[in-house]
């Protein structure tokens, strides 16, 4: 039976190109397929500007532990769950920490856990994704009064290490995609599609690894 995955996250996960602003077609979760032997169903439910914890008052709707409930809930039975956020928690309008953004992904994962949200159907598995580093010309590129400063950088780099801490309790597998790709210079943000395919070999590796013995969903309600 095809695997159902789906992919939750930012600009990132959206496919944003950071030469024009378009959508780019070779996106690393369209590239899930082709990068190795997944053969999956891909959900995306990537947005521009979504934070992890973060709530911006002129758009709400951009925070995305509100909508990750019902994600959950309306694309069941999955089978696996990638989970990449906490880039846009580290504008300098929010000043957070790595910490913070990382035990705010944390209740992510309590979330998933909860056994109400997949009544009828298997629990999915949860791969969590931290996100590529802030390039390091995001701050010369924005300026004294853009979204991202120095501070921001200095919380990307700690932010992997704090996410492992944050989540070493939990049955989730975890992914450093600094790992695997890095940001265009063209806008110390974004992949560009060369990094876009990287990260979603990255990816697709770790996804077979997952759910190489997992079983077959059971009967699910309607």
């Amino acid at each position: 039976m095809t695997k159902r995955i789906l992919c939750f996250g930012d600009s990132n996960t959206w496919g944003f190109s950071p030469a024009d602003g378009q959508r780019m077609d070779h996106r690393w979760t369209r590239l899930l397929n082709t990068a190795g032997t997944l053969d999956a169903e891909l959900l995306e439910e990537g947005l521009n500007s979504r934070n992890a914890v973060c709530r911006d008052h002129h758009m709400p709707e951009k925070c995305g532990y509100d909508a990750w409930k019902m994600m959950l809930l309306s694309h069941k039975p999955l089978d696996a769950v990638v989970l990449m956020l906490g880039t846009n928690d580290l504008k300098s309008t929010y000043h957070c920490s790595a910490r913070y953004i990382a035990n705010g992904l944390r209740e992510y994962v309590r979330e998933w856990m909860n056994p109400t949200l997949y009544e009828g159907t298997k629990q999915p598995q949860l791969l969590v994704v931290s996100p590529i580093l802030l390039g390091d010309n995001l701050a010369d590129l924005e300026g004294e009064g853009g979204g991202f400063n120095r501070y921001s950088m200095e919380q990307s780099r700690l932010l992997w290490e704090e996410l492992q801490a944050a989540l070493a309790p939990y049955p989730v597998t975890l992914l450093n995609a600094a790992d695997f790709a890095e940001a265009s210079s063209l806008d110390g943000l974004h992949m560009d599609e060369e990094n876009h395919a990287r990260l979603a070999a990255a990816i697709g590796s770790t996804l077979q690894e997952m759910l190489a013995d997992s079983p077959e969903n059971p009967d699910h309600d309607a």
